[in-house]
């Protein structure tokens, strides 16, 4: 895989980050609290509707780091992330290489937090 590949992997993710920024403002809008909302798994596969169930905090703590995302298991693309935690229905995967690059990149562009 070279390195446009994995760029336009990474920003595949990205754009489900961004749909899952939105659901998470309109969730917060309801104020904090431990139920649990649909997020779209973070994959690099354009066509995955898949979700994910998370708190907000959870959501927060994945999103406090750019290279983070989330996705469902057996989404994982091992040449461009690794798995920094795994849960019953979801797992926390880490960008590195270039798709790490992009992500920080596309992050800062963004001015997400």
């Amino acid at each position: 895989m070279d390195d446009l590949q994995k760029a336009r992997l990474a920003q595949n993710e990205d754009f489900f980050r961004g749909v899952n920024d939105r659901i998470n403002e309109k969730a917060e809008s309801h104020g904090l609290d431990s139920h649990r909302y649909e997020f779209f798994c973070e994959c690099s596969d354009a066509t995955c509707m898949e979700r994910v169930l998370l708190t907000l905090g959870e959501y927060e703590h994945i999103r406090n780091e750019p290279t983070r995302f989330v996705v469902k298991k057996n989404h994982v693309i091992r040449e461009i992330e690794h798995v920094v935690e795994t849960v019953p229905d979801h797992m926390v995967i880490e960008k590195h290489g270039e798709a790490g690059r992009v992500a920080v990149d596309l992050e800062g562009e963004t001015g997400s937090e």
